[in-house]
């Protein structure tokens, strides 16, 4: 199998996280981190992607290899460890075990070993060593198969050490077992496991194109994910021998999927070594799918009926292979093939005939007509009228409870078996709408090419308008709405219309229009009947479109009278959503938090993953909101995740919005341009994408100091229609940071037109946080304008409007303004104060970009760094590292100030910007900087700051 050793893709991430856990090491010692995945998965290529963009690291490696796991000592020798004279006790000269650590030894085989290991640890870090003290990088790869006594003396050797060394292994599914000896060594360290998943869609593109020159289309690189697992080994793999092997990727339920060769030979030789009632079950598992009973694949398998024994031994056998997973639910033993590659490769394995025949046996012995149904169509070779009637009224059923992915494939089942052409068509456009309700628009892609070629109709025009909603084609969707609506035949059904209605309260809420949304919300209402399916879901859209037009307690009372209905049962998803969307908005925190979780269900529930997705992202919002980043960059990365095997666009800026400010703001450059990067969309884009998009590139212009990037950012938002409700009070927080970036520009009169308006607007609805966040930036243009009174009035009210609100990164804005304004203004004393609380907070954020803001403040102010109550001290928004500061060398607050902005790669006017004073003021600070370190200039300048000692004492 290929590995992807010189193609890195998509793995952002990862290699913040390597970046942190270097910085740990370099701060507070040595750091440990195991790359777990199976093999292709990219390890070895993290790895090496991780050690080649720090070039300055010194790195040492080694590799683990099953033909040598018994080699004593293999793994140190790698490495370079010193090897004593023979006898000693410690490794001889070929760095294999001596013969002190027999038996006859009286201490353990690994303490010699250990010591040995600590000296050339010691040496790589410290005095002398290669380093100069700072961070050394091992990579062990295949650290499964690294030998006992290497492991024992390195972990022996970790634990002693305080150096900066991060250690990172590469290891398989082999040495995750519990109890083994890579187990040990990750619980002896304290090691960090870092699991790698499948790539994306996208990533699996970006890999076919960098390392095949090919362009795969959306098909394609459907059919190499489903073929490969989103495993970038096993797509090279495929790449290389072409992916036109993979074929189409079928529509249907059943039938044999693509498998790529390396995985069909494993499965074949894992069933050649099988006898053949446990090869039997393997395959009945295969045509069962999922995780059936032992029992009933025993009885599709022909197995001894009612013989326990033969199951037993048939099943111990292909778990003893590697093939089968066995778990006992309820006194009942069940069944699953382990990888699900392999399990497609045993189904198509099975040849036409035999595949049939266990289908249509299947058929047989099913005990839900679901499953009857669906082997009967996996074991059809030609269409059938009656099993086609059969399937359609199967795929009523499914819609009917909500479930439209089994729907869809039902229809799309009974498109294949129709003989009457026609009948073929309409079940395609069906399929294809309950495709997108069941949020898979992968799949639903190259039905809509299909439906392209259909007469022109309304039933048409819905299907591609509602697939082009969830694609985010804001003005195609909504001439094909228009026309589906003005087209329908006076005849029509009243579930088209409903339908309509419904795709155009979807098309209403993209485009942020309350109004519009409200009165086609009353019309599928109307339609469809308040107490339907259809008017069930519209209803639970009511409160959202009179929560976004600002009528809170109408939406609330809408809500509240939903959720009383007889007619709700299970479907609370959307009413969970829209309750939780609205509170968020006003400020309503728990209630925010505790709606939108319940809007997420701990398994994929009929219909709910576009709900889901939508949950995600407004939940990872409250998270950010109310400090709990961890949890609102994991809630808004498992998004993602859900997100990118069916690709919604619409909801996917607004995930990568959350996800590239927690980044931006804890220094995460590569992850947070990345998220932010993917989160832009063109200008036929909905706005609620366009938005998101431009909150995410200002996220990270902010955090670099890059106003007028920021302004950059929001220049298509300014200049768009935001008339219908974008401005309205806590549902878009991005005014007040493109206003503060006005104002950091300079441009004070723009400042002031754009937001008088919005002020009054949050003071007559109320909107406390809303009224925080413009008032910061209100009291930064008064400082700037000197009047400091005014300024300071206005930023105690801020600060009174946010106060008891659950929102500390708010809070921590407003006072950081505030800090900064009275420091500009020479009110030092005060300044402290304000800036050390500001700083505080974000230390507790984690943003780490703003902690080191605040202490630049502190030191220009005259205090100087002195570290937080949390324990942080200043980092280098670049890099994440600590700079050290040099020896005091009598250097002002604001020479310091400007020393640490300009080695860190401002521009003079960069910083002046950055400490509210003028370029010349800068130009005067560096001059006597010059002159006090004997240098001429900026490069020797980041010099001194790179290789000074003295940052203890600057603290």
């Amino acid at each position: 199998m290929l590995n992807p050793h010189d193609g890195m893709v998509a793995r952002a991430q990862e290699l913040s996280e390597l970046d942190a856990l270097l910085g740990a090491a370099a701060s507070s010692g040595p750091q440990c981190v195991i790359v777990e995945g199976p093999s292709g998965i990219g390890k070895t290529a993290l790895c090496d992607a991780f050690a080649a963009l720090h070039p300055g690291l010194p790195v040492r490696r080694a590799e683990g290899t099953p033909w040598e796991r018994e080699l004593r000592g293999g793994v140190l020798a790698q490495l370079g460890v010193a090897s004593p004279p023979p006898g000693s006790g410690r490794l001889d000269e070929e760095g294999y075990g001596a013969e002190a650590w027999g038996p006859d030894s009286d201490q353990p085989a690994w303490l010699p070993a250990g010591r040995a290991a600590g000296e050339w640890l010691a040496g790589l870090t410290g005095d002398g060593g290669p380093t100069e003290g700072g961070p050394a990088l091992v990579v062990l790869d295949g650290l499964e198969d690294a030998d006992e006594l290497s492991l024992e003396a390195l972990a022996f050797a970790l634990r002693r050490l305080r150096g900066p060394v991060l250690v990172l292994a590469a290891c398989g599914p082999a040495g995750t077992r519990p109890a083994s000896p890579v187990a040990q060594f990750a619980g002896a360290v304290r090691a960090r496991r870092l699991r790698l998943g499948p790539l994306t869609h996208e990533a699996l593109r970006e890999l076919a194109l960098a390392r095949a020159g090919v362009d795969l289309g959306p098909d394609a690189v459907q059919a190499l994910w489903r073929a490969t697992g989103g495993n970038p080994g096993l797509a090279l793999e495929a790449l290389a021998d072409g992916v036109e092997a993979l074929g189409a990727e079928t529509l249907a339920a059943e039938g044999p999927r693509a498998v790529v060769r390396s995985v069909a030979e494993r499965a074949d030789a894992a069933l050649a070594g099988l006898p053949a009632p446990s090869r039997a079950l393997v395959e009945a598992v295969s045509v069962l799918g999922g995780t059936p009973s032992a029992a009933a694949a025993a009885q599709l398998a022909r197995l001894p009926e009612g013989d326990a024994e033969a199951l037993l031994a048939a099943a111990d056998a292909a778990w003893a292979a590697g093939l089968l997973e066995c778990r006992t639910v309820a006194g009942s033993l069940q069944v699953t093939i382990r990888d699900p590659l392999v399990r497609d490769a045993v189904h198509a394995g099975l040849g036409p005939l035999r595949r049939s025949t266990l289908h249509a046996r299947a058929a047989e012995l099913s005990e839900s007509t679901r499953d009857r149904v669906r082997h009967l169509v996996a074991a059809a070779a030609m269409p059938d009228g009656d099993l086609a009637a059969a399937v359609d009224a199967l795929a009523e059923g499914e819609a009917a409870e909500g479930d439209w992915g089994a729907a869809a494939d039902a229809l799309v089942a009974a498109a294949r078996l129709h003989v009457d052409p026609a009948l073929r068509e309409d079940r395609l456009v069906r399929a294809a709408e309950a495709m997108i309700g069941a949020g898979d628009l992968t799949r639903a892609a190259p039905l809509a090419r299909q439906i392209e070629s259909l007469p022109q109709g309304a039933e048409r025009d819905a299907a591609l308008a509602y697939h082009a909603i969830h694609t985010g084609q804001a003005r195609r969707a909504g001439a094909l709405l228009a026309r589906a609506w003005e087209t329908r035949p006076p005849t029509a059904p009243a579930d088209l219309s409903a339908r309509i209605a419904q795709y155009r309260v979807l098309d209403a809420l993209g485009n942020w229009d309350g109004e519009a949304m409200l009165a086609w919300t009353e019309t599928a209402v109307r339609i469809a009947g308040p107490d339907s399916t259809a008017g069930i879901e519209a209803r639970a859209m009511l409160g959202l479109a009179l929560g976004l037009m600002g009528r809170h307690e109408e939406a609330r009372r809408a809500y509240d009278e939903l959720s009383s209905s007889a007619h709700l049962a299970g479907r609370d998803q959307r009413l969970r959503l829209g309750r939780g969307w609205v509170a968020l908005a006003v400020d309503d925190m728990d209630t925010a938090r505790l709606e939108l979780r319940a809007a997420i269900p701990p398994a994929r529930r009929p219909g709910s993953l576009r709900i889901a997705l939508w949950a995600h992202a407004w939940l990872a919002r409250a998270e950010f909101a109310v400090g709990r980043w961890d949890d609102a960059l994991a809630t808004a990365r498992a998004g993602l995740a859900l997100n990118d095997p069916v690709g919604i666009s619409l909801v996917e800026p607004v995930l990568r919005l959350t996800a590239a400010q927690v980044c931006a703001l804890r220094g995460q450059g590569a992850e947070a341009a990345e998220h932010s990067q993917h989160a832009q969309s063109g200008p036929e884009a909905y706005p609620v994408m366009r938005l998101s998009g431009a909150m995410a590139a200002a996220a990270v212009a902010e955090s670099a100091g890059d106003y007028a990037a920021v302004l950059r950012a929001f220049d298509p938002i300014v200049h768009m229609d935001r008339t219908p409700w974008v401005d309205e009070p806590g549902f878009w927080p991005w005014q007040d940071v493109y206003a503060n970036a006005l104002v950091m520009a300079g441009d004070l009169a723009r400042a002031d037109a754009f937001l008088a308006p919005l002020e009054e607007a949050a003071r007559a609805a109320g909107h406390r946080s809303t009224t925080a966040r413009l008032g910061s930036v209100r009291g930064r243009l008064l400082g700037a304008q000197g009047r400091l009174d005014e300024a300071v009035a206005v930023f105690e009210e801020s600060l009174a409007a946010i106060e008891g609100l659950p929102l500390p990164w708010g809070a921590a804005r407003v006072r950081f303004a505030y800090g900064q304004t009275l420091r500009r203004a020479g009110r030092r004393r005060d300044a402290s104060g304000v800036l050390a609380a500001a700083r505080d907070a974000f230390a507790v954020l984690g943003a780490s970009v703003y902690v080191a803001r605040c202490e630049r403040e502190l030191q220009a102010a005259g205090t100087g760094v002195f570290r937080s109550r949390a324990g942080s001290r200043a980092e280098s928004e670049d890099t994440g590292a600590h700079a050290p500061v040099p020896a005091p060398t009598a250097f002002t607050a604001q020479e310091e100030a400007v020393a640490r902005l300009v080695a860190g790669g401002r521009s003079n006017r960069e910083a002046a910007r950055e400490l509210f004073v003028s370029v010349k003021t800068v130009q005067y600070h560096l001059t006597r900087i010059y002159a006090k370190l004997g240098i001429g200039s900026r490069s020797e300048l980041a010099a001194v700051y790179r290789g000074g000692a003295g940052e203890e004492e600057a603290l």
